[in-house]
């Protein structure tokens, strides 16, 4: 009987041996030349047959583990950009159920560079611990493409017309080339000039500062970065590409882009000119396509990275990097508007359309230089000081027309700013000009100058093996900067006895501050995987602006009175000036009395301004964090005492010097939980309080646009911000699936807005600051990738993107009868003749005491899609897509505020790669607009563009293409913005429909095989820092592994 019980127990043990059995796969792999390891390669476990079985990727270390169900003859592959694929073949029986394959050799596939070759197996978009990584091989772009045309691929990334990148709603603020600086915070560099041939990987994470790399003390300044890691057939070599082009309308463009890269170094120069506003050709086109205006664009540069080889905490390290930039624009631009004016409830909205064309040019230089130093093993120094110059001017002329009613109502009205400004608009349009407030004809110019010197010192130093360490930081800034501008308006009032406004005006602004601060941390070991931390930070500022302005007009008033005798004839043009046509620009314009006796004497003595600010700032911060395999905890609070100083000056209203003490305290909490290496859940909580400025708390007024006349608040109180950020990423490795999903909302109690009261006689609009409550947003984005099909060839891609604005604000109207005592003075009478016409702080505030006021609430949702799907081949690939972008807002007082806005656009792309180096490039796509005021602007706009591409003399050196920019010329550059105040509708010209002829050539020079270990490989600083070092505490850069697929 016991026999019987044992043999059942054995048996019974032996099955489930049997089904709880786990056959294994392991091995490394390295790169057979340099015999480094090979992280982030593919290891794939296939049956014989090939399908896949299950997949990972290789760790920092070049390990990996591959583990299946059963027994069986299987295949291992490993592959990775720049290397040959490398098979084993493997069989697992329930008596050999581990396998080691040891270390295996990757073979580099050393060849010329030539057009990005597309993998029909790579994985889109994968996730690596804190990191997001894109396979560039996974995208086709048209022939001599450059980084923008694969960045506004990406899934979760989000490119706006004017060059704003976002990852996961973060705005990128930096490009990364293998880990380090590249252009530092200049994006648009990297974006237009980078080629797309020179990329493998993109990382997204988001980067911390140095301070906090070296100490891993949370300061809370993270950056989002995209980190370009290049080809490893690149090491060794030099890489340059040079591209010309002509094209209609005498558009043209030449770049030049050249680097090398070693062991050790990276050297980079470029230089470009084009006036196509810097459009490149590929990926998919926002909802406004190519406006801005028409630019001219000028860019130069030189970046440079070198080490002397010495690894990371190896004493005797030295890193040294930097740039210089130039860059140039001139730009041309239009833009026409129609915007309503929400008022109380019972009233109409006042209505607005505007016309403004202008010109400006801008030219800076930046200069960066970055030293690292690590003088012993436990010490290191970071020096990075800075340089900008900048210059701009601009000239314009606007003209704009105030309604009291939308003149859209009017049967057959398309221009009603054209049909006011005509001749005899009074009578030929009795309807519109009855409904006609005022209007303005202005010209303006104006120039501005700068310069700045900056530069940060860090010095960390660990005093021992497990965590404690000690850090200092110094900084400190100069900037000299001086504008000028000038005026001139002719202001026309519809009301009865009001009298018509021309003014001349000349501004000049010159400023001076300078900034210093002293920082000293401290981290100390608490126990097993926790840290605490000190923090002291003394900051001081000091800041001199001033304004003096001059009411030119006013000189033909002193002309000829006692004490003015050195006013002369000739100065009088410059109270008077006859516009030929209302585009006609005033001779005058630009040009001041040439003595400063006469200038002084039309000084605006009640707008202009002399201040001198002082700031002193202590911060004091207390923190604890943990740090475990799959918990990542911080918390901390930061304890604020700010004193400022500042001596005021406005002639006629107030000279005084005003203290003030604040207190301020931000708590700030981050939670960081990895369920596996590649599925992570983060987090983060942050409270802030912001102060009014000091001249918004003054009780002064500026009515030097008599249009719009401001006032302070003595008033107002701070603000407090409460922010969270909830998100998650996850990634499958076996099933090429990608998921992010989150979400965050901000609500600021006490945020500080501006309170209008707007005159409906006469269109002047009176603003003041103050606090209102109930202002809060949030947004939810869910982002889904995945591979289809046995082979991984087919790719749907879903950015999904929900918001809700809770928008307060106040609307005001003007008590009947108040209008006429508010405008009948002179708002620019000369302080000198006759003070006592000057309007005080009082008169104004009482405006706002008497006037009808409601607190309107628009509640703002918005829904955004963004749908591709692809289907890849070695030699082709086509794609659909779909983008909606939809508003509906509705308000609590004005009815007029109800909008529901829609613009939505669908077509296809497709990709053609021959082996004889013939390229096509299409896509087509149907842009509709739905819900906005002008008719004209609701429109569907068919856009189709295409490139053809040849290449042709050795290796494919050369390309000839031709590229087509709206072929059927049917794309316009309109958009809205809403406010619990205002909805503004505009159109901007811009580069639209053209053609462009380019030729290409590559000169790419290679020694013949690397053994560099850097590039897409490159250990240092693979993706964001591991913020684990001795005892768990932050301090080194991470080399980010992989871990099984999620959802096993």
């Amino acid at each position: 009987m016991k026999r019987n019980i044992l043999l059942f127990i054995l048996s019974f043990a032996m099955a489930v041996s049997a089904v709880a059995q786990q056959f294994v796969v392991t091995g490394k792999a390295i790169d057979g030349k340099s015999k480094n390891a090979v992280d982030f390669a593919s290891a794939v476990l296939l049956h014989t047959d090939s399908t896949v079985v299950t997949a990972t990727t290789t760790n920092d270390d070049g390990t990996f583990k591959l583990q299946a169900k059963d027994a069986g003859r299987y295949i291992v592959k490993l592959s990775y950009v720049g290397f040959k694929p490398l098979t084993r073949i493997v069989e697992l029986s329930t008596e050999k159920d581990s396998i080691d394959l040891g270390t295996l050799q990757m073979a580099s596939n050393d060849k010329v560079l030539g057009a990005a070759t597309v993998t029909a197996t790579a994985s889109r978009v994968e996730q690596k611990d804190d990191t997001t990584m894109f396979s560039a091989s996974a995208y086709r772009v048209p022939a001599g493409s450059t980084l923008e045309s694969l960045i506004k691929q990406l899934p979760g990334v989000e490119v706006s017309d004017d060059g704003t990148i976002k990852w996961n709603g973060k705005t990128v603020q930096e490009f990364l080339i293998n880990g380090k600086d590249f252009f530092k915070g200049d994006t648009k560099t990297a974006m237009k000039n980078l080629p797309t041939e020179l990329v493998s990987k993109i990382k997204a994470y988001d980067k911390k500062s140095d301070y906090t790399e070296q100490t891993g003390i949370d300061d809370g300044e993270e950056t989002t970065v995209l980190d370009i890691a290049t080809k490893r057939e690149l090491n060794e070599s030099w890489v340059s590409n040079l591209d010309v082009a002509y094209g209609s309308h005498d558009r043209y463009s030449a770049r030049f882009f050249g680097t090398r890269f070693t062991d050790n170094t990276r050297v980079t120069a470029f230089g470009s000119i084009n006036n196509t506003n810097d459009r490149g050709f590929g990926g998919p086109r926002g909802f406004g396509g190519g406006g801005g205006g028409l630019s001219t664009k000028k860019d130069a540069g030189f970046d440079f990275s070198w080490e002397n080889g010495k690894k990371k905490r190896e004493a005797g390290r030295l890193e040294l990097g930097g740039f210089l930039l130039y860059n140039h624009n001139n730009n041309s631009s239009i833009t026409k508007s129609n915007s309503e004016t929400f008022l109380t409830s019972g009233s109409s909205s006042s209505f607005a359309n505007s016309y403004s064309s202008s010109r400006s040019g801008s030219t800076n230089v930046m200069a960066r230089l970055r030293l690292e130093w690590q003088p012993d093993s436990m010490t290191n120094i970071n020096f990075r000081p800075r340089y900008n110059y900048s210059e701009s001017y601009n000239t314009g002329h606007s003209m704009s027309a105030t309604f009291n009613s939308n003149p859209y109502d009017i049967e057959g009205m398309t221009t009603p700013l054209d049909s006011i400004f005509a001749e005899n608009a009074a009578q030929r349009n009795p309807e519109l000009y009855a409904m006609m407030v005022n209007t303005n004809n202005r010209w303006s110019m104006g120039d501005s100058k700068s310069h700045s010197v900056n530069a940060d010192l860090n010095l960390v130093r660990r005093l021992s093996s497990n965590g404690r360490n000690i850090s200092f930081r110094a900084s400190g800034g100069y900037t000299k900067s001086e504008s000028n501008s000038y005026s001139i308006s002719s202001i026309a009032y519809n009301k009865e006895g009001q009298e018509n406004s021309f003014l001349n005006q000349f501004s000049t602004t010159p400023g001076r501050n300078y900034n210093y601060s002293l920082r000293l941390g401290y981290v100390e070991p608490l126990g097993k995987n926790w840290f605490g931390e000190v923090r002291y930070q003394y900051s001081y500022k000091y800041n001199k602006s001033d304004r003096s302005r001059y009411n030119l007009n006013k000189l033909a008033d002193l002309y000829g009175k006692p004490g003015y005798e050195a006013i002369t004839e000739d100065d009088l043009k410059y109270s008077d000036a006859t516009y030929g046509s209302s585009s006609q620009r005033p001779a005058i314009l630009g040009t001041v009395p040439t003595l400063n006796k006469v200038l002084n004497y039309v000084r605006d003595l009640n707008n202009s301004q002399y201040a001198t600010y002082k700031y002193t700032n202590h911060t004091a911060t207390l923190g604890v964090r943990y740090n475990s395999g799959a918990i990542r905890f911080n918390a901390g609070v930061d304890f604020n005492p700010e004193h400022t100083n500042m001596a005021y000056n406005r002639p006629l209203q107030v000279d005084t010097v005003v203290t003030r003490n604040v207190f301020n305290v931000s708590p700030q909490i981050r939670f960081r939980y990895k369920f596996s290496k590649t599925n992570q859940l983060d987090i983060r909580y942050r409270g802030s309080s912001s102060q009014p400025s000091m001249t918004d708390l003054l009780a002064v007024v500026d009515d030097s646009n008599p249009l719009s006349i401001s006032m302070g608040n003595p008033g107002l109180k701070p603000s407090w911000n409460n922010s969270i950020r909830v998100n998650y990423n996850g990634y499958n490795a076996t099933r090429q699936q990608g998921i992010m999903g989150g979400f965050d909302v901000t609500q600021t109690r006490n945020s500080i807005s501006n309170r209008m009261v707007y005159d409906e006689t006469t269109g002047v609009r009176y603003l003041r600051p103050e606090n209102i409550n109930g202002n809060w947003n949030g947004r939810g984005m869910f982002m889904f990738n995945t591979a289809l099909g046995k082979e991984k060839l087919f790719n749907i891609n879903t950015f999904t993107s929900l918001s809700y604005d809770n928008a307060v604000g106040y609307v005001s109207n003007m008590q009947s009868g108040r209008s006429a005592a508010a405008t009948s003075y002179n708002l620019f009478a000369t302080p000198t003749t006759d003070a006592t016409t000057v309007k005080d702080y009082n008169y104004y505030n009482d405006i706002f005491n008497s006037a009808l006021s409601q607190k309107n609430t628009t509640r703002t949702i918005g829904v955004d899609e963004n749908l591709n799907i692809s289907y890849r081949k070695s030699w082709f690939d086509v794609g659909l897509l779909g983008k909606l972008n939809y508003q509906h807002a509705r308000a609590t007082v004005q009815d007029n505020a109800n909008m529901d806005t829609w613009n939505f656009a669908y077509g296809a792309n497709a990709n053609f790669n021959f082996d004889f180096g013939l390229s096509i490039s299409t896509d087509i796509r149907m842009n509709s607009r739905r819900g906005y005021s002008d008719a004209s602007m609701n429109t569907n706009e068919l856009l189709w563009n295409a490139q053809i591409a040849q290449s042709f003399l050795k290796n494919k050196a050369a390309t000839l293409s031709i590229q087509f920019y709206d072929i059927l010329q049917n794309q316009s550059n309109i958009s809205r913005t809403l406010s619990a105040t205002q909805r503004v509708d505009s159109w901007n010209n811009g580069i639209n429909s053209y053609f462009m002829v380019h030729f290409i050539y590559k000169l790419n020079i290679f020694p013949g095989g690397s053994s560099s270990k850097k590039g897409d490989d490159n250990d240092d600083r693979p993706g964001p820092p591991d913020m684990r070092g001795p005892g768990g505490m932050p301090m080194r850069p991470m080399g980010p592994p992989m871990g099984p697929p999620m959802g096993r």
